[in-house]
């Protein structure tokens, strides 16, 4: 199913899809994408990352129509991960509605943006799909660290989140010092 906006159609459905060319990841996320999908993306990249250190990663969110703030964390994530093992990562084709959200959370400076018609233009429903969420419930770890990631890169988003992290924090305590990134709350 399609949804029309203004100036964007997109899937109402989420899709995680991927298409890799050498050492460039091509991520394509479609509908509204969560903790849930977030997670199963991090889960099923995390590998690819490992294997290819200096290589690019592109998240294509042209049929994204939602993320929250746990996917957020979590390209916060990937962005520092790919910088670290000195590669590129980089958000592409943002819908409206997400190119709202990363303004909102002063982001649009911390991540390299582009607009790729070829990517856009792409059938990407073609390549190899996630699966949409993990086969194992979303781990508390990894909303903290994700939430972590991003009051680090916006300090002044933790008064919102600091309940949540509490109980997060409280609930999986023993995470705090297993994820990279991830400081204490």
């Amino acid at each position: 199913m399609l949804v029309q906006g203004k100036d964007f159609t997109m899937h109402d459905e989420t899709g995680l899809y991927y298409w890799h060319d050498g050492n460039r990841l091509v991520l394509f996320l479609t509908g509204r994408v969560r903790a849930n999908e977030a997670f199963s993306l991090y889960q099923h990249i995390e590998p690819w990352l490992a294997e290819h250190p200096g290589s690019v990663l592109v998240a294509d969110m042209d049929g994204t129509s939602y993320i929250d703030s746990t996917t957020i964390g979590t390209l916060i994530r990937l962005h520092k991960e790919m910088k670290r093992g000195g590669g590129a990562f980089i958000l592409c084709n943002l819908s409206p509605p997400v190119e709202d959200i990363i303004r909102k959370t002063k982001l649009l400076g911390y991540f390299q943006v582009l607009q790729d018609e070829e990517l856009r233009n792409l059938e990407h429903e073609l390549f190899d799909q996630m699966p949409r969420r993990a086969t194992t419930d979303v781990d508390s770890c990894f909303v903290l660290a994700a939430h972590n990631d991003l009051c680090q890169v916006v300090p002044e988003m933790r008064p919102r989140f600091e309940r949540l992290m509490a109980i997060l924090a409280r609930e999986a305590d023993s995470c705090l010092g297993d994820s990279p990134g991830t400081a204490p709350v």
